[in-house]
């Protein structure tokens, strides 16, 4: 029989669901769900369907049906995953002796963090961070996990953080006292000025508008683009906040936006986006534009961004590799070599390749890929010549 800590946990009645993740289907969750707030305390036991959340409510780490423990953040997104969606009933435990671990059946078959300690228990933080700490409050193991956008239609309660990466060097905070605040190596840089207000929030408002609302449900500041349609808030590697539009323009940011650049020197084009190629091409139509220029050539990132994919040898597109600014991607494709790792940060100047002829090729050049939310764009309309 389960113990409840009624001081942490609350049992709700579920609906049963099934969610797709990472190619699996996740068991329906029982009729009857336990929710621990902020921490599982050592030697309880998350069983099927029961949640850890963090004190402000953004995050939330669930023990799903298939036997995935899964932490979601803010508008459902996936932060973080155990990746055992194929043990079907599996439990979590906040081990007293310091292990985070999951068991079937009794038998432990996935674990985290060091031992040898007497442990307070296992918490999801307001930054959406999860860590066990002994009982004097010290951190033992942490995974910092993290979120750097938020989709339409959800808030940033008191408390909450959103980060870049899994550092502290850029976050995005909204604060106790009812400013919004982005913190640079520990410096505020932009804020909404709106502090001396606690109890305040701030919303990704459907419209296109972010608005800080005070506790009574004022509204106290406003970035006045309630036309622009419900896009997504970014806090960008690049340091910037950036709001996105429906239509994933960009509406409003805390700082001007800098002009996303042409991947090569060179203005010579060999082929346009949407040009036929001819019945036999698979696509038909070109998806990208060609950049003509001598095997070696240096090919560098178009502004601040992520490597989000490179890929060796693929049959059509070679050698190539995929960079993420904000809601856009640019892929550069058939180069010679590749010098950048997925998820590796890159500056606005940096090299990432040198151009090629691999694949399925023609000819040297640089085939270059937009995507605006996942939706294929002109790369002379997104880029600006060097």
């Amino acid at each position: 029989m389960r113990r409840t800590h009624i001081w942490t946990r609350t049992v709700t009645a579920v609906t049963a669901v099934a969610i797709a993740l990472a190619g699996a289907l996740v068991v329906a969750a029982p009729a009857q769900a336990a929710t621990y707030t902020a921490l599982l305390p050592a030697g309880s036991k998350l069983y099927p369907g029961d949640s850890v959340t963090s004190p402000n409510g953004q995050y939330r780490v669930v023990m799903q049906g298939d036997g995935n423990l899964v932490e979601y953040g803010i508008g459902n997104v996936v932060m973080w995953a155990s990746n055992t969606a194929n043990k079907p009933g599996a439990v979590a435990v906040a081990r007293k002796d310091g292990y985070l671990v999951l068991t079937m059946n009794g038998v432990i078959f996935a674990k985290w963090g060091p031992n040898g300690y007497t442990s307070k228990g296992f918490s999801v933080e307001a930054d959406g961070s999860m860590r066990t700490t002994d009982t004097a409050g010290a951190v033992r193991w942490q995974i910092a996990s993290f979120q750097g956008r938020v989709p339409a239609g959800t808030v940033l309660t008191a408390g909450t953080t959103l980060r870049t990466d899994a550092s502290t060097s850029c976050v995005l905070t909204m604060q106790a006292d009812g400013n919004l605040v982005q913190y640079t190596n520990g410096r505020a840089t932009w804020s909404t000025r709106t502090y001396r207000n606690p109890g305040a929030w701030t919303a990704v408002q459907a419209d296109g508008n972010l608005v800080v609302y005070r506790a009574d449900r004022k509204a106290i500041w406003s970035t006045k683009t309630y036309r622009a349609g419900g896009g997504q808030l970014l806090l960008q590697v690049d340091g910037n906040v950036v709001l996105y539009g429906k239509a994933g323009t960009r509406v409003w940011s805390a700082k001007p936006i800098s002009t996303m650049q042409w991947p090569v020197v060179s203005r010579v084009i060999s082929g346009r986006y949407g040009d036929d190629r001819g019945a036999g091409h698979v696509p038909r139509y070109h998806q990208g534009t060609d950049a003509a220029v001598p095997i070696g050539t240096p090919v560098y990132s178009s502004g601040p961004g992520t490597v989000t994919k490179t890929v060796a040898n693929d049959p059509s597109y070679g050698n190539y590799v995929v960079v993420t600014y904000g809601v856009t991607t640019v892929l550069t494709a058939h180069l010679s070599k590749i010098e950048v790792t997925t998820g590796q940060t890159v500056g606005a100047e940096q090299e990432i390749a040198k151009s090629g002829n691999t694949g399925q090729s023609t000819g040297p050049h640089v085939h270059v890929e937009t995507r605006v939310n996942g939706n294929l764009v002109d790369p002379l309309t997104v880029l600006q010549f060097r």
